[in-house]
């Protein structure tokens, strides 16, 4: 142990740092994952990995028969039926067009024409779809 760093009248000092090392008066080191910030992201970390793998787990579930069984057969493109939770915006517009060509609306659901086999994958992970059909 190293020793104790003194004062000009010699009296020890306690709670002193004593060459890079913290001195014995009950002040214990916190460990790296008691950090907040630590915390914090593993926190947002977890999030966005339960999120995403919500996504993944639950997408294939929202493609229909139909579409699925073109897709094994080798299509290349696919025209579908798309049906959101809620009523499409302009920001879920964007990303139709993104995948393919908007052709119009079938009630709730919005048809996009030239999808590829990888981007309906893509579109069934979002929370806010509900279905994928073929468009007639």
């Amino acid at each position: 142990m190293a020793r104790a760093q003194t004062d000009a009248e010699g009296n020890v000092l306690e709670g002193e740092y004593q060459s890079g090392v913290v001195s014995e008066t009950g002040f214990r080191r916190r460990r790296w994952y008691h950090r907040r910030d630590v915390r914090f992201v593993s926190l947002v970390a977890a999030f966005i990995i339960a999120f995403q793998s919500y996504g993944y787990i639950t997408g294939p579930s929202r493609i229909s028969d139909d579409v699925q069984a073109r897709i094994d057969q080798g299509a290349e493109t696919i025209d579908v039926l798309v049906t959101a939770n809620f009523r499409a915006e302009s920001f879920h517009m964007e990303i139709y067009q993104e995948l393919g060509a908007l052709s119009g609306e079938e009630g709730d659901a919005v048809i996009v024409r030239r999808v590829s086999p990888d981007e309906i994958r893509f579109l069934s992970r979002k929370y806010w779809i509900k279905s994928i059909d073929l468009a007639k």
